[in-house]
């Protein structure tokens, strides 16, 4: 095999995620462990220097056919724009087998403070290097088994940056059979077409022979052409050149609607049809057009979703400046204007002109997919961040007509006290209501401090039968949101936690331990069911599973929780845990009777010294041997912790009482944190953790973002409104548009951002007061925002 010459040059990296398989991120410490990192050997052969914007690249002819042209720090660096040494700190610390919640609480120098969001984005985007890398290989390794890697497209692949630049060259050599260019160099016009590019004359008449193929100057030229256009969109500075034209052109987004869509459905009428398949649900895309960069990401996903159903047709108009810019770059490669408008022009219509308009809307769904999964994460980190409401007997209520309403009682720490089935008279009103009597009984039988009631069918029926039977005048109710508590009954996990019990009255133990314990509660459902979010429906379920499992580890994982106590579904999400290790956590914790440090987690079965790193930090243990169990500072900062309490003057036994906070914050007042630090031979990150932890009050993880529970009110049907009418609720779910208000009566209405009146965006579970405006659409309930209550 010919080997590339050696090229210095220099070029701006660039990685596009559009093409990309989405796999679940691995950052646990045995996936994390065997993420293998592929670096380029740095010989005397190679060198790769490294600036800010640019990089010079020496390929060697003797380097490794198989092995990229950059490593992944360096690609890394590039792609997100970070320092090629913080780029190299992660990856590193990715392959030691640290977990992302790890990294962003314990190791925050190694990456420049970065916020866990920002980590997220760099641990994706290095999936997606290491993706590009695989693919390069596979590549290679597969046109040269099938006998078709030549130097050229060799060359081409390996200077690739992104999984569509490879597939532009790799497609045409796919099949099985030949592509167009292939067949003529079989013909022998290879040589005669490189001399025509670079402007010798050939007689296309000499070579007419008996062959079929070659039978008429027209095939000839044909075939030349082909050679030509292959030669020109496989050259690497072409490929280099569309690339940064790609990002200077203002492509436009045209859709219009299909002609299948405007004939009449066939279906039968007993057949179930789709919501989204009617065709007015896309109208205002039927005749639309839009500039790409001002495509929003909703409208994207619009487009995609109505292109998908056949109601939409959707093209790129390419402007013809590109194709002009572009044939002006290559008359300047090669001699012959004549071949290379030829070549030029067969291999934009057949090429590269398809492959522009899957690169700019796959760019547009990327980012239209990755902001639908940061709305969707961002309301359910708040989500599973509710404000828990401790210490209380708590009363759940599944409200529902013809199955009646479900009673679950639990004890302040979730065990079940009682569950059963009421009938309450919801449609009637009935003083002496036996469901009323007997309701009355458990909540003096079990001394009920607080009633939850779900959200969901007959919620406000039950609430009016609440009042008319004066049960909740002495005990309050809060209106619980309900959404995967029926969904999480049935599971497998409900099974497990509630053996032969029917699922209706698990779901009503659920809504009262989702007051009680919101974050350990609502882990239980598939993130997905929760009603959060916007078009989670029209993501790709691996990259959203894989998203949302990542949110709920971190939030798990930075809240921690208590070894001793916690869930095995609490546990499995813990960094640097899984289900098997969750499993044999408890199995040990009930064999010994708990955990007496954090150290013993040691003596588990399957944990060593890299799992007991990453999750030590994130599991709390009350009352043992070692105070420092119960804070967030991890066991490798005990010795700076312990000589930073003496330095300070505090006794750590005095740790859990009420005073010390307040006495630590008496005592840094003439602390130099800095100063410190250095005394102490640590960084300020691992010294302001341990400050904070000692100012963490008994109970308090500064991470949680409280939410009030929403108290019920008066309008119970959307019969009730009317136009200007003022109402308080809840918010249920923002979106880059505004916001869903819960009002109480079924559907969310939403408060659109120019309806703010300049406030801030409301955050999920705010509680509003809004007015309700004229709608367009009859049954879609708009609001105004009036204020966000205290």
């Amino acid at each position: 095999m010919d080997k590339p010459t050696r090229t210095t040059r220099k070029r701006k990296v660039e990685l596009s995620e559009d093409d990309s398989p989405k796999k679940k991120p691995k950052t646990t410490a045995k996936q994390g462990s065997t993420s293998k990192v592929n670096k380029v050997t740095k010989t005397n052969k190679e060198k790769i220097e490294v600036n800010k914007e640019f990089e010079t690249e020496n390929i060697n002819e003797d380097e490794d056919q198989n092995d990229c042209i950059w490593d992944e720090s360096e690609m890394l660096s590039h792609v997100e724009k970070i320092p090629y040494g913080l780029a190299k700190n992660f990856i590193g610390l990715l392959t030691e087998g640290c977990t992302l919640p790890f990294i962003a609480r314990y190791r925050k120098v190694a990456v420049n403070n970065l916020m866990p969001d920002r980590l997220q984005d760099l641990f994706e985007s290095y999936q997606n290097v290491v993706q590009l890398k695989k693919k390069v290989k596979t590549v290679l390794a597969t046109l040269k088994k099938s006998n078709k890697l030549t130097p050229e497209v060799e060359k081409s692949i390996l200077n690739a940056q992104n999984l569509s630049e490879i597939e532009l060259v790799y497609a045409p050599l796919k099949s099985h059979s030949l592509s167009l260019a292939e067949r003529a160099r079989k013909l022998g016009l290879e040589p005669h077409s490189i001399r025509a590019l670079n402007g010798e004359y050939v007689d296309m008449k000499m070579l007419c022979s008996s062959d079929d193929d070659l039978s008429s100057i027209d095939k000839v030229d044909a075939h030349i052409t082909h050679i030509i256009a292959d030669i020109i969109y496989k050259d690497t500075r072409v490929l280099e050149t569309m690339r940064s034209l790609k990002e200077e052109t203002r492509f436009i987004i045209q859709s219009s609607r299909t002609k299948s869509s405007t004939k009449e459905s066939k279906e039968p009428e007993n057949k179930k049809v789709d919501q989204k398949s009617n065709p007015e649900t896309y109208k205002i895309y039927f005749d639309w057009k839009c500039p790409s960069h001002f495509v929003k990401p909703h409208q994207t996903l619009a487009l995609n979703r109505g292109e998908d159903e056949k109601i939409l047709s959707v093209k790129v108009i390419v402007p013809d400046w590109f194709y002009n810019k572009l044939e002006k770059f290559c008359l300047s490669l090669w001699k012959s204007g004549h071949w290379v408008r030829k070549g030029l022009g067969d291999a934009y219509n057949r090429l590269i002109k398809p492959w522009l308009s899957r690169q700019v809307r796959n760019d547009l769904t990327i980012a239209a997919q990755k902001e639908a999964i940061k709305t969707f994460t961002a309301n359910l980190e708040k989500y599973l961040l509710t404000e828990p409401i401790k210490n209380r007997v708590i009363m759940g209520l599944d409200p529902g007509f013809k199955a009646g309403c479900k009673v679950g009682v639990i004890s302040p720490t979730g065990d079940k006290l009682e569950i059963c089935t009421l009938h309450p008279d919801l449609r009637c009103k009935n003083a002496n209501d036996p469901a009323a009597t007997q309701l009355k009984h458990l909540l003096r039988k079990h001394k009920v401090d607080l009633i939850g009631l779900g959200n969901g069918t007959a919620c406000r029926e039950t609430e009016s039968w609440l009042k008319n039977h004066q049960i909740s005048e002495d005990i309050p109710v809060i209106i619980v949101p309900e959404q995967g508590a029926s969904i999480y009954s049935v599971s497998k996990e409900a099974q497990k936690e509630h053996p032969n019990m029917d699922p209706n009255l698990i779901s009503a133990l659920s809504i009262a331990r989702r007051v009680l314990d919101p974050l350990g509660e609502l882990i239980k459902v598939e993130p997905k069911h929760l009603g959060v979010g916007l078009y989670q429906h029209d993501i790709p379920p691996k990259m959203l599973d894989s998203a949302l499992d990542c949110a709920v580890e971190k939030i798990v994982s930075l809240v921690g929780v208590d070894l001793n106590t916690a869930s095995q579904a609490m546990l499995r999400r813990i960094s640097g845990l899984n289900e098997g290790r969750a499993k044999k956590i408890i199995a040990y914790r009930q064999e010994n009777g708990g955990f007496n440090s954090r150290a013993e987690i040691l003596k588990v079965t399957g944990i060593g010294k890299i799992t007991y790193q990453q999750c030590a930090g994130f599991l709390k243990v009350l009352g043992g041997s070692e105070i420092l169990d119960a804070t967030i500072i991890h066991p490798e900062s005990y010795k700076i912790a312990k000589t930073f309490a003496k330095k300070l003057g505090v006794d750590l036994k005095e740790l859990s009482q009420s005073h010390f906070p307040e006495l630590v914050e008496r005592k840094l007042l003439s602390i130099d944190v800095h100063g410190m630090s250095e005394e102490l031979k640590t960084d300020d990150s691992t010294l302001e953790l341990i400050i904070n932890a000692f100012k963490q009050k008994t109970h308090e993880d500064s991470i949680i973002t409280f939410c009030r529970p929403v108290y019920s009110i008066s309008i119970q049907a959307t019969e009730q409104i009317q136009e200007g009418m003022s109402l308080t609720g809840v918010v249920r779910n923002v979106v880059p548009f505004g916001c869903f208000v819960d009002c109480g009566v079924g559907d969310n209405g939403l408060i659109h951002r120019s309806k703010l009146n300049g406030n801030q965006t409301p955050k999920l579970g705010d509680r509003v007061a809004v007015t309700v405006i004229a709608s367009p659409k009859p049954k879609k309930l708009q609001l105004r925002l009036d204020k966000i209550l205290d």
